[in-house]
This record gives C-alpha cells, sequence and structure tokens, in this order.
C-alpha cells in the first residue's frame, strides 16, 4: 500500500515539472536575443563576408541594342497607265538595273497619238517658222505672230505629254536591285496606279534600333558603330549613324538609324535581327564596383559597405555597366570596401569578418 502511494504522488510532481520544462524552452525562443543585444551582452557573431575595394577606372562608354535591318531602298512599283500587259521580264529573285523593261502594256492607242503628236508639231513649227520671217519683213502683224508662236508652244506640249504616255507603256525598275514580287502576268488589264512588283536595293542596309534616352544624347550623325547578328557569329561589320531621332516613342526611347555596306560574302536580308554596339571614341574615369555587390532592386540600388568592422548598408546611384564592373555615381568613396559575398545573409549594423579580398574585375 504504501509502495502505491509513492508512486501516485512521483506521478504528480512528475507532470507539473515536464509543464514547467516545456513552456521554458517555449519562453526562451520567444525571447531570443538579436545580434544587437548579443553584441551588447558581450556575445559577438561575425558574419564572414568576401569584399572589394571600390577604385576609379578608365572606362569607355559603350552599350548595344538590337535592331532589325532594312533594305536600302525598298520600293512599290505601280503603272502609270491603264492597258493590257503584253509581256513580262520580271521573276522574283531576279536582279534588275535602274531603267530595265519589267512589263510592257499595249501601246497601239497611245503610239498613235504619239505619232499624230509628232506631225502636228512639225505643222506647227513650219507656220512659225514662216510667219517668223514675214514678220521681220513687216508683212504681218506682231499679233499674228504671237498667236502662231504659242500655237506652236501648244504643239510641242502636246507632243511632251504623247511621248509621256507612250514611255508609261513600258514598266521600268525605278532601281537597281532585286525583284521580291510580282502580281500581274500577260492578260491583266492595268489601271493608273496599280501595283505590279516589289524591288529592294541590298547594296546597303539601315539598321533602326531604339535607344533609352540616357544613352541617345552621346550619340551624333557620323558616329561609326559596330554591328553583328546571329547569323554569321564572330563577324563584326562596321557601320555609321545617319540619322536620330527628334521624337521620343514609347518608353522614352529614340529611333537611331544606321547604315552599312552589305558584304557579298555574309549579305543581310531585309528583317533580319542585328545587334548594334555604340562605342565612344575617348574613355574617362570612373569609380567601379563588382556588380555582384548590388543588392536591392535596380530602381532603387543598394550596396553594403564595411566599416569598422560593421556592415552598412549605402543607398547608391549608378551608371553603366561594362566588363563586370558597374559604375557608382554617388553613395560609395574610393577606397571604400564593397561586400560582394555573403550579403544576403546581413542587414544594417551587423558585424562581419572580412574572409576574403576579392579583386575588382578588370582590375
Amino acid at each position: 500500500m504504501k509502495r502505491f502511494i509513492d508512486k501516485v504522488r512521483s506521478r504528480k510532481f512528475l507532470i507539473p515539472a515536464l509543464v514547467v520544462i516545456i513552456a521554458a524552452a517555449f519562453w526562451g525562443l520567444q525571447h531570443k536575443p538579436k545580434a544587437s543585444q548579443v553584441k551588447s551582452q558581450g556575445f559577438v557573431t561575425r558574419v564572414p563576408v568576401s569584399v572589394a575595394v571600390a577604385e576609379k577606372g578608365s572606362v569607355r562608354d559603350s552599350f548595344a541594342v538590337v535592331g532589325i535591318s532594312e533594305a536600302y531602298r525598298d520600293v512599290d512599283i505601280s503603272s502609270e497607265t491603264g492597258g493590257v500587259v503584253r509581256s513580262v521580264s520580271a521573276e522574283v529573285g531576279q536582279q534588275k538595273r535602274a531603267g530595265q523593261i519589267l512589263f510592257k502594256v499595249d501601246d497601239d492607242v497611245v503610239a498613235s497619238l504619239l505619232r499624230k503628236a509628232e506631225v502636228n508639231r512639225e505643222l506647227a513649227r513650219r507656220d512659225f517658222d514662216r510667219y517668223k520671217a514675214l514678220q521681220q519683213e513687216g508683212a504681218v502683224a506682231v499679233s499674228s505672230f504671237e498667236a502662231m508662236r504659242l500655237k506652236f508652244a501648244d504643239a510641242e506640249a502636246d507632243l511632251v505629254a504623247a511621248r509621256r504616255k507612250f514611255s508609261d507603256t513600258q514598266i521600268k525598275a525605278p532601281i537597281s536591285g532585286t525583284i521580291t514580287s510580282r502580281l500581274v502576268d500577260v492578260g491583266a488589264l492595268l489601271q493608273p496606279g496599280t501595283k505590279v512588283a516589289g524591288m529592294v536595293d541590298l547594296s546597303k542596309v539601315r539598321i533602326k534600333s531604339a535607344v533609352p534616352e540616357k544613352q541617345v544624347a552621346r550619340l551624333s550623325e557620323g558616329t561609326p558603330v559596330q554591328v553583328t547578328t546571329d547569323v554569321y557569329p564572330g563577324r563584326v561589320f562596321r557601320a555609321a549613324i545617319t540619322t536620330i531621332s527628334a521624337k521620343s516613342y514609347r518608353g522614352h526611347t529614340y529611333q537611331v538609324e544606321v547604315v552599312m555596306d552589305n558584304p557579298k560574302d555574309t549579305p543581310f536580308r531585309a528583317g533580319m535581327f542585328a545587334r548594334t554596339a555604340f562605342v565612344a571614341g575617348s574613355s574617362r574615369e570612373a569609380l567601379l564596383v563588382p556588380r555582384q555587390a548590388l543588392v536591392g532592386s535596380v530602381k532603387e540600388p543598394e550596396l553594403f559597405v564595411v566599416s569598422k568592422g560593421i556592415a552598412r548598408l549605402r543607398k547608391v546611384a549608378v551608371g553603366d555597366e561594362t566588363g563586370g564592373n558597374l559604375e557608382v555615381l554617388r553613395g560609395v568613396a574610393p577606397g571604400d570596401s564593397v561586400i560582394v559575398s555573403g550579403q544576403n545573409e546581413l542587414s544594417e549594423g551587423l558585424p562581419v569578418i572580412v574572409v576574403k579580398k576579392a579583386s575588382r574585375p578588370g582590375s
């Protein structure tokens, strides 16, 4: 009986003891000292980090944008006369010189009108010459001579118009280039203004790119640029800026157009993607830090700097990125130790220990 009473008493005190232990553990987790409290109590936990020194270096302003190549000239060829197509000398892909005949339209009527205009002009010229001689002798009045002169001028104008109409029955290539489309065939009835073909001149190519307003201020017409494309990897082509738009588009970008000679061994085609690199002619000095030091968003960039063993969060203004380095405009001074590794575990004011001093890329 006594043994049974001892077991009950032991269990009676055991349960409250367990409750007290669990409560103490829970309180300890809830009241774990922060880093600043640990430091004040003398227990300093330093976060290991790697740093790089912010240094001034020589940079050359450069950036690349993606654009689309276009033909130097891209024209639609239309008929300037009406009639039935009698012959076609244009096939897609053919090379044509400027002035070569592509289509011939029925010219019986306009040829007849041309001959009539030539006859009328010749008759008017003879009458004009006769009246001119008579007027010099005083045999005809000046008014009669002037009327004949005007008749002759009118006949010459009719002849010019008749020749133009006859010439329009031969639709010619307006430029030297390649036929890209043929829209009519023999027997088609044309009206003035009917589109009959398309041509492009790819002796040169235009590459149009959208450049942000921050960079467009550095550009000027005639500036040389470098062009690359994934179609011809490893090749670099030379071009020059021809025009810079004076008006921005959506996203505060400006259209910049460059023109380059189209190489025969690696020809560009209209519509190909190309990467245009704009490189400044001279270099300048800038304060540089490694790109991996940057934390925060692009709009609100920040980085950590080690000051007397403490991590300090700095708000910075950044410029261009070049070769793995980032230009810092303000927020960091030359010689500052910038944290490039381990900053994900940091917050403002935490103690750190430098385990590695990295060199700035490119230095």
